[in-house]
């Protein structure tokens, strides 16, 4: 008698779905922390702040802020805490300018500060989202911003 041999596509195509998951997940960057985004400070207007769990406080500042071709510098100050590594996600929040990514560059005494320049939207001005990633000991903190640019 022959021996039957089963051959399960649906259960290898699960599994294979669930093993690039787990790694997709691995991968991806994580806070540990997420905070909610800061309400009634705008970036493009003044340096905004946020206080972080277990103290301390961050403060975010930019300098021309219009997003045109020039560059725009940005400046994260940490206090109360000690972060070891600082960048910023810039997203688009009504129109898809895809992901950048900043890492700053350490600035002493608990300063950290980049510059980069963000794409243009050509119909008029745009509400853009900075999140703040900071790594403080084992943890990461996200702390999102917004700000407007452009023109119109």
């Amino acid at each position: 008698m022959a021996e039957r041999k089963y051959f399960y596509p649906s259960l290898a195509a699960m599994l294979a779905m669930l093993a690039a998951a787990a790694i997709g997940y691995l991968w991806l960057p994580r806070a540990d922390v997420s905070l909610p985004l800061v309400e009634g400070c705008r970036l493009d207007r003044q340096a905004c702040a946020s206080s972080l769990p277990g103290g301390g406080r961050v403060v975010v500042a930019l300098e021309a802020a219009d997003a045109s071709p020039s560059p725009m510098r940005i400046s994260v100050s940490v206090d109360g805490a000690q972060a070891d590594h600082v960048e910023v996600g810039f997203q688009g929040v009504d129109m898809n300018m895809g992901l950048h990514v900043l890492q700053l560059a350490p600035a002493g005494e608990g300063r950290f500060a980049g510059e980069t320049t963000l794409p243009v939207c050509v119909t008029g001005r745009m509400i853009w989202q900075a999140t703040v990633l900071l790594q403080v000991g084992r943890k990461d903190i996200s702390v999102p911003f917004r700000f407007e640019s452009g023109h119109g």
